[in-house]
């Protein structure tokens, strides 16, 4: 077993712990199944703890730093565990403070090795000794460059940051460029510990294969990106950003060859954006954006471009929404829009789906299902090719079925052949009586519509 050895700043830093005063810490260990902690308190701290080699590899080690800073000056705190590194476990601790700086690096071949590695080891002991944990926590606010690195040809990967700090941004976990099988986690505040304008981004880019990304969010402004691109297969991508906050803004990019990737956005504010990019030869993607606030949320789903077998779903509550679908050039995919179908009413909301267009061969197969309740709602759609299902319901007064352009007057279409529309519109019972409207077109051959509306006007 390699021993600890610690540089004269190390060891300068460990007495002066207690006390409030400016402290630097460097330590550096070439090796294997090594251990290095630092402890520091005072202002503008700096720490460095280096476990790497310019040749050979890097098995089993443990670094960890706490910092806690009793003034406004920022703190400084590097792990670096990288060149050929695998079964490590990196730690950092920032309590207090403002304009804090984080990293930890743990990247270049990660694949089979041994465990050595201390303080109760675990997530899942290390990812099964070869893999690597990175993980920060921190307090205080206007943190910056927070950031994990596990990339380049690595695997079985966990890394995860949490912060309570308001105006934190960026923080970033990167696990690209030939990453298997890694799970990357960023929670930024909850119901009880603000973490206001925040933003946080994962990347699992690059022939990444397996990867799951998760981001949780609490309290106003907050911005969160998950990019699981180029090539990229059998991933998970999850936002909640949570407590009723409002103008949250998500977006999950899952493209670029990427097929049976699975995306997730959970909002519950007000004024909050969502987008997911399902796009390019993408195939058997799953896409769900539930938006259950007070209103005035927008989300858009893409999945286009020679995908096929494709999901796509909203869920919106509470008035004036915007929700719109796009899968074009699209085969055997859905498309779902449901809005306010909570207690309360809702109204002024607009859902849109297009099948079928921009160009390239014609979408075949396709079903689309647009569900809206109360009154003064939209319900936009376009179905090109052949094959394709709609059914437009819609439960109250005041509402309207036309173009996806929304143009007065316009006609909510299905062009091609075999195709099936079906709108439903059910005014209720309760004064006062406005009337709904269904502006419907199929051209083509074979195609089949029904109308049907009920009430009182």
């Amino acid at each position: 077993m390699k021993k600890v050895f610690l540089t004269s700043a190390a060891l300068m830093a460990f007495a002066a712990a207690s006390f409030a005063q400016t402290n630097t810490a460097t330590t550096e260990q070439n090796g294997t199944r090594q251990t290095a902690k630092q402890v520091q308190t005072g202002n503008y701290l700096k720490s460095t703890v280096s476990q790497n080699q310019t040749t050979g590899t890097n098995v089993g080690n443990f670094a960890a730093t706490r910092q806690e800073s009793t003034g406004s000056a920022g703190n400084d705190a590097a792990v670096r565990q990288d060149v050929g590194s695998r079964g490590n476990r990196g730690y950092v601790t920032q309590v207090g403070g403002t304009g804090n700086l984080s990293s930890i690096t743990q990247s270049n071949g990660s694949g089979g090795g041994s465990l050595q590695v201390t303080e109760g080891a675990s997530s899942s002991e290390v990812r099964a000794a070869g893999g690597n944990w990175g993980g920060i926590y921190q307090q205080g606010s206007n943190n910056k460059d927070v950031s994990i690195n596990q990339s380049n040809n690595s695997s079985k990967n966990f890394g995860e940051i949490t912060q309570y700090a308001s105006g934190t941004r960026p923080t970033s976990i990167e696990q690209s460029t030939g990453s298997v099988n890694n799970e990357a986690r960023i929670n930024q505040g909850t119901a009880e510990r603000a973490a206001t304008n925040v933003a946080a981004r994962i990347q699992q880019s690059g022939n990444s294969r397996e990867n799951k990304g998760t981001i949780t969010q609490a309290n106003e402004g907050s911005v969160a990106g998950i990019y699981q691109n180029n090539t990229s297969s059998g991933n998970e991508a999850t936002i909640d950003q949570i407590d009723n906050a409002r103008f949250e803004t998500a977006n999950i990019f899952q493209n670029d060859n990427a097929s049976k990737n699975k995306a997730s956005v959970i909002q519950s504010g007000f004024g909050d954006v969502a987008t997911v990019y399902q796009t390019d030869n993408s195939v058997g993607n799953v896409a769900t954006i539930e938006q259950t606030g007070f209103g005035s949320d927008r989300a858009q789903i893409n999945q286009q471009y020679n995908a096929t077998n494709n999901q796509a779903t909203v869920q919106q509550q509470g008035s004036y929404n915007d929700a719109q679908i796009n899968q074009y050039n699209v085969a055997n995919s859905q498309a779902t829009i449901k809005q306010d179908l909570a207690s309360t009413a809702g109204f002024g909301n607009i859902a849109q789906i297009n099948q079928g267009e921009q160009g390239g061969t014609q979408s075949k197969n396709n079903t689309a299902s647009i569900t809206q309740s109360f009154s003064e709602n939209q319900a936009r759609l376009l179905q090109v090719g052949t094959g394709n299902m709609a059914t437009l319901t819609q439960t109250g007064d005041g509402n309207l079925i036309q173009s996806i352009d929304g143009k007065a007057g316009s006609f909510a279409t299905q062009r091609g052949n075999d195709n099936m529309l079906t709108v439903m519109q059910d005014s209720g019972s309760s004064a006062p009586y406005v009337k709904n409207v269904a502006n419907v077109s199929q051209l083509g051959n074979g195609n089949t519509a029904t109308i049907m509306q009920t009430g009182r006007n």
